[in-house]
């Protein structure tokens, strides 16, 4: 069987640039070269796109600095790409393309809807779904419709803010007790998020969440509450993985705590971790059961990992966020599961092309006698 073109796209105008490049370099030897011919594509922090060779260490800065001395670039066309060439452009007509970028631009569906518009299929999940799962403000509200607890919370624009801060000030002191956590509605890896025990400390946290959105999500802290993590993948019917609790020093999974703590390590993937999560059967089943619901309802695809707060004294489980490209596409939960990384990077090439027969089976054309009036 020949190889199939794949492409493999990382990088991104986002502040989780550098998580993703991190993310491509534990993906890159689960991808089966005898049935794929790989097209490394690094975006960079303006999205332009170019050919990265094959990475051979893990210099994760060399690497980047090599792909743009290189200057392969590449443009992407209707059904694939064109890469650069000292004679003009060569065109390869993509099968798929393995998406690994993290926040804005690459997870936030704008990507998606680009690679959409050019008939070329992805891993992970659609316009709708890389949206609503970037938003958390948005996702929390799909939440409440759906039944499930949520912590207390309120958002509010970073320009209503500056226009009366004083306002939105009064309103946290008043809905909100204990310490809280400022974040930015649409941002991942724990970038931008700050705890704050003293509300003097707030204007400074609110500013700090605006450097990296327009929206700022404000939320109270659930007491004595641990970090629970599951994993999802398929499409209508996803299947589940092994709970997992992350171990962190912190008060909260830090930025610090999943990428830089332990130095030179393989960030994401050599967190401190139990797996399974030490929790009750029927606690596991709950999270396990609410994150398909989650899952479906936002219109997700492929692998997504679905996290939550767990407070032990009360039993009680808090949805907290959804990730749609999470960092390692979270293969750490799916070996727990029996499910080898090569394995899950097939999958979920397998999922992007079902889904894009399902949308090609669609009508784009309404024939109609709208244009021959008179």
């Amino acid at each position: 069987m020949a190889a199939k073109n794949l492409a493999i796209i990382f990088g991104g105008k986002s502040p989780e640039h550098d998580v993703s490049i991190v993310s491509f370099f534990q993906i890159w030897p689960h991808i089966d070269s005898r049935r794929y011919r790989r097209f490394p594509i690094y975006l960079d922090f303006d999205n332009q796109a170019y050919l990265a060779p094959f990475p051979d260490q893990k210099n994760f800065r060399h690497f980047i600095d090599k792909t743009l001395e290189r200057h392969r670039q590449v443009r992407f066309v209707r059904g694939g790409l064109e890469i650069k060439r000292l004679l003009g452009w060569k065109k390869v007509l993509l099968d798929s393309a393995l998406l690994l970028l993290h926040g804005s631009y690459g997870e936030d569906g704008r990507l998606q809807g680009f690679l959409d518009f050019l008939d070329i299929p992805y891993t992970g999940s659609g316009v709708l779904g890389g949206a609503l799962g970037m938003d958390k403000v948005a996702m929390k509200d799909i939440f409440i419709r759906l039944g499930l607890p949520v912590t207390p919370y309120l958002w509010f624009w970073f320009d209503e803010f500056r226009r009366q801060p004083k306002v939105i000030l009064a309103k946290i002191k008043k809905e909100l007790t204990g310490p809280i956590f400022v974040k930015p509605a649409n941002a991942g890896s724990s970038i931008g998020i700050t705890r704050v025990i003293k509300k003097k400390d707030l204007t400074t946290a609110i500013r700090r969440a605006a450097r990296f959105d327009k929206k700022i999500l404000v939320e109270q802290e659930i007491k004595n509450a641990v970090d629970i993590n599951c994993a999802i993948m398929g499409g209508f019917q996803p299947l589940v993985s092994a709970c997992e609790q992350p171990l962190s020093d912190d008060k909260f999974f830090s930025f610090h705590e999943k990428y830089l703590k332990g130095g030179k390590k393989k960030g994401l993937v050599n967190v401190s971790r139990i797996v399974p999560a030490p929790l009750p059967p029927k606690t596991t089943q709950r999270i396990q059961e609410m994150s398909k619901l989650i899952f479906r309802e936002l219109d997700c695809w492929g692998v997504a990992r679905m996290d939550f707060l767990y407070q032990e004294r009360t039993g009680k489980v808090y949805p907290n966020e959804i990730n749609t490209i999470p960092g390692s596409l979270a293969f750490y939960l799916w070996e727990a599961a029996g499910i080898k990384p090569r394995q899950l990077v097939n999958r979920l090439l397998h999922l992007a092309r079902q889904r894009y027969q399902q949308q090609q089976r669609l009508h784009y054309s309404f024939a109609s006698p709208l244009l021959d009036q008179k």
